[in-house]
């Protein structure tokens, strides 16, 4: 476990978050989509617990639904922020998958390729004041 530690380029939240994620393939609107939740969630990607299987290299649509998001978007016009619909949106890929047979799901690791650069300042900002908060009350 140590040596999996060591090859994360980013330090993980875990946190439950919402996620859609469909195959990146188009039409998209035609691809199913999988309600799930985050397992953790990171910079460069995250983990997701899904009753679908999915394959190494397989590209997924993601969409993540992060309250508070919009407040750590730069330049964001805060006095109208609103928890109601913030999300990113990403193209990713499956980097890992593993079967959780006493859960009868797989976990899946997806690596960010494509966000846009705005959204990914947003989660980095989030991500770090959210672990802060935790180690402050710890």
């Amino acid at each position: 476990m140590e040596h999996d530690e060591e090859k994360r380029a980013h330090v993980r939240l875990t946190k439950p978050f919402e996620v859609t994620i469909r195959p990146f393939v188009f039409p998209l609107q035609r691809q199913p989509a999988s309600e799930v939740h985050s397992v953790d969630i990171s910079e460069g990607g995250l983990l997701v617990h899904c009753a679908k299987r999915f394959h190494v290299g397989d590209k997924l649509q993601v969409t993540i639904f992060i309250p508070s998001l919009n407040k750590h978007h730069p330049g964001f016009f805060k006095v109208f922020e609103s928890d109601v619909d913030q999300s990113l949106t990403a193209v990713g890929e499956v980097v890992h998958t593993r079967e959780i047979v006493a859960m009868r799901d797989y976990a899946v690791g997806v690596k960010f390729l494509d966000i846009y650069e705005d959204d990914w300042q947003a989660l980095r900002m989030l991500i770090l004041k959210e672990l802060r908060k935790q180690r402050d009350s710890a």
